[in-house]
Parts: structure tokens; C-alpha cells; sequence
């Protein structure tokens, strides 16, 4: 709230995204594979949910790792890591107030769409929020791993840029993935925000978890694996960092 005029331009960004996708819709018909199994749903809804939570993943990628930066250059880190607070707290309460503004920009998103005739007549607000939550843990480690990197080497993966980028052409955001070719469908599998998208664009339609089984399960498996992999792994980068005394370098 510091920073008003900055909250302001945010607001501004997503009501002019917002609005060119109305646009955009009207000049592409509803259609079944917009909707949840087989049901015509319109354009805007798919894109307006899909950018809103697209936002989620894009905070798990680059939060941790901005954090980490920003307490490199500014000389905090070093005794932020001479409390008796775990490390693994750390790195997760790094991100927590990015997660709380995103939150704020995706339910902006969802206010906006309303607007502008996107229905919510059918949502299913338990599916949307598990896979919400999916979402976040499941893309997370990533994050984890490359703010274990800055750690490490002082200079962050392009983790975010390459995963961001195949998300929005590979993951079903601006179109749906039934359109690729398929052995772009089978690369568009492996992305976590395929996955989270389809539950969340279900749960809107109304599904009940165990109608995206295949999605909550992939996700939560994911979410399983990697989130004590990325852990260790930042844990290890610390303990080396603290042993060449190069924890408050940058």
C-alpha cells in the first residue's frame, strides 16, 4: 500500500488485458473445446481463467528467487540465516507475500471478467481451490531450485523465461491444447500448468475432483517429488555458501 500508484498500474494492466480479450471473443464462436466434456463455453471464459491463474505459476518461478537476490544486494541475508529460523521457512516465507498480491490480481482478474458476461453459474469452489493449490506446490520447487542457484553461483537459471514461455504457447492458455500437433500435446503433458489449468477450468464448469482425476493426480505427484528434492537442494547450496564464506557476496 506504500507504493499506490504501482497497485494502480497493476489494476490497469489487468482490465486492459481483460478487455482485449472480450474483444478477441467476439470473433471466435463458443465451442466444446473451450468447455469441460464436450459442454460450449465461450472464448472469454477460457482465456479470462486461464491468464488469471496462469499468474500463479509465474509468482512460484520467480518469487523465491527475486527474494533471495534482493537479500543478497541489500545485505540481509547473511543474518537472516543467523536465526534459529529453518531454512526451509525461509526460502517458502520468501514468497508469501507474492502469492498474497497474486492472489489479489487473480481474483482482480475474475472481477473484471464478471464485468464483461463471464458466467460463474456452475463453479465448483473446492475443485478450483485444490488445484489452485496444486498449482502452487507443484511449480514451487522450480522456483526453489533456481533461487538455489543464485545461492550457488550468484546468478539465477532461466527457469521462469523457458517455462513461461512454453507455457503460454504449449499449455492451453490463449487455445486449447487439442489444436497442436501430437507430439506437442505429449510435450504440453509434461507441464504442471497444463494440468492446472484443465482442474481449475473444470472446477468453473462445475467438476467435482474426481471428474480431473488424471490432472490432481500428475500434479499431486509432482508436488510430492519435487517439493523435498527442491529443499535438499537449496539446503545444500546454503551450507555451501555459509562453508566458502561467500553467503553475503553478490
Amino acid at each position: 500500500m506504500s507504493y499506490k500508484f504501482l497497485l494502480i498500474t497493476q489494476f490497469i494492466t489487468v482490465a486492459a488485458s481483460v478487455t482485449s480479450l472480450w474483444f478477441v471473443s467476439h470473433m471466435v464462436p463458443p465451442s466444446a473445446s473451450f468447455g469441460f466434456k464436450g459442454a460450449p463455453t465461450s472464448y472469454f471464459n477460457f482465456a479470462v481463467i486461464n491468464v488469471a491463474f496462469l499468474a500463479f505459476q509465474s509468482t512460484a518461478l520467480g518469487s523465491f528467487e527475486r527474494s533471495i537476490r534482493d537479500s543478497q544486494v541489500f545485505g540481509t541475508l547473511e543474518a537472516t540465516f543467523a536465526t534459529p529460523t529453518s531454512v526451509d521457512l525461509i526460502v517458502l516465507g520468501s514468497g508469501a507475500w507474492a502469492f498474497a498480491l497474486t492472489i489479489v490480481t487473480s481474483l482482480t482478474y475474475v472481477i473484471f471478467g464478471m464485468l464483461f458476461g463471464m458466467r460463474l453459474d456452475h463453479l465448483n469452489l473446492l475443485t478450483c481451490l485444490v488445484f489452485l493449490a496444486l498449482t502452487v506446490t507443484a511449480t514451487a520447487p522450480l522456483g526453489i531450485m533456481s533461487a538455489a542457484a543464485v545461492m550457488a553461483l550468484k546468478q539465477g537459471a532461466p527457469v521462469q523465461f523457458l517455462l513461461s514461455t512454453a507455457s503460454s504457447l504449449f499449455a492451453g492458455v490463449l487455445f486449447p491444447v487439442s489444436v497442436l500437433p501430437v507430439w506437442l500435446q505429449y510435450f504440453s503433458w509434461l507441464l504442471p500448468i497444463t494440468h492446472a489449468l484443465n482442474g481449475i477450468r473444470a472446477g468453473v464448469n462445475g467438476a467435482q475432483l474426481g471428474e480431473v482425476g488424471p490432472d490432481l493426480w500428475w500434479l499431486l505427484l509432482a508436488s510430492t517429488i519435487l517439493m523435498p528434492l527442491a529443499l535438499w537442494i537449496f539446503g545444500i547450496a546454503v551450507t555451501r555458501a555459509k562453508f566458502d564464506g561467500t553467503l553475503a557476496q553478490y
